[in-house]
């Protein structure tokens, strides 16, 4: 079920969506008018999570933190975990251990897993790398928590500006 605040949709960018608009990159760039006329409008709310604060640490040069709160507006995520929250940070862990044995583990998946186990059972829209996209849809996840997933790559970027102008 959609967790469709009164005024909106939660959508949560991770940190490729924000670098890639603080960089200017070409689907970003198309893409970031659109989200803040949904921000503006109310129809989008973005929170903020305490992962946005560690990833940002290492390139403070870019103000990903300044732009997030930009759209934030101050929500926060939170940080409290129930049942939801657990079962799909073990899922996520689980699908992490069963199928990454191709590739060897990314220093960004630990807070990946800490970021999306928050995000997926109170996020409608969820931003994410595409290994776990594909993990989340292996696990069906996204099925579970009825939210829509996208990469940062441009098809997903054009896909999340449509819907965004649609929301």
């Amino acid at each position: 079920m959609p967790r469709r605040l009164a005024s909106g949709l939660l959508l949560y960018l991770d940190q490729n969506y924000l670098s890639g608009i603080a960089k200017r990159k070409p689907a970003f760039r198309e893409l970031e008018p659109v989200l803040r006329d949904a921000v503006r409008r109310g129809a989008v709310k973005v929170p903020e999570s305490h992962v946005h604060r560690i990833e940002s640490a290492a390139r403070p040069d870019l103000g990903l933190l300044e732009l997030l709160r930009e759209l934030s507006g101050g929500l926060e995520l939170g940080e409290d975990r129930g049942t939801a929250e657990r079962r799909c940070e073990s899922a996520l862990r689980e699908a992490t251990a069963r199928y990454a044995g191709h590739r060897e583990p990314a220093p960004s998946d630990e807070l990946d897993i800490e970021a999306l186990s928050l995000a997926l059972p109170r996020c409608d829209l969820v931003t994410c790398d595409a290994f776990m996209a594909e993990l989340i849809r292996r696990e069906r996840l996204d099925v579970w928590f009825s939210c829509e997933l996208f990469t940062g790559r441009q098809g997903d970027v054009h896909r999340l500006s449509g819907r965004l102008r649609g929301a």
